[in-house]
């Protein structure tokens, strides 16, 4: 099964479904879902439980709450750092010190940005 994306409901519902893409979206709402590519599920903990039965991989895309609560548990982050002043009310949190930072690559275009990508020890 291809990869799941992990959103909160509010991002979800800005955003809109992307295509080539399945999502495990976390609300407090009763939503059900008649789309194949998405889930709804009434917490992270409910979420995890069904994904490690379909699939291998699951990316935590957005949601600040949904950061915060999967920051010890994730195994790799995939972190793009925009070399820029944005308006905004919610921010990744630190990377704990058990992770490395295993790759680091700079670009320069519109948007000037660092990706980096830590791995757990």
């Amino acid at each position: 099964m291809k990869i799941k994306q992990i959103v909160g409901r509010k991002i979800f519902e800005s955003m809109g479904k992307l295509p080539n893409r399945k999502y495990a979206v976390i609300t407090r709402s009763e939503i059900k879902s008649e789309d194949s590519d998405v889930f709804y599920f009434s917490s992270i903990d409910n979420a995890l439980s069904t994904l490690k039965n379909i699939t291998d991989h699951a990316v935590v895309s957005d949601g600040g709450e949904i950061y915060k609560a999967l920051i010890n548990r994730s195994e790799t982050f995939h972190i793009s750092t925009v070399h820029s002043e944005i308006e905004g009310d919610v921010f990744f949190s630190n990377i704990p010190n058990d992770y490395n930072n295993v790759f680091e690559q700079r670009f320069k275009s519109n948007l000037d940005y660092t990706y980096r990508i830590w791995q757990k020890d």
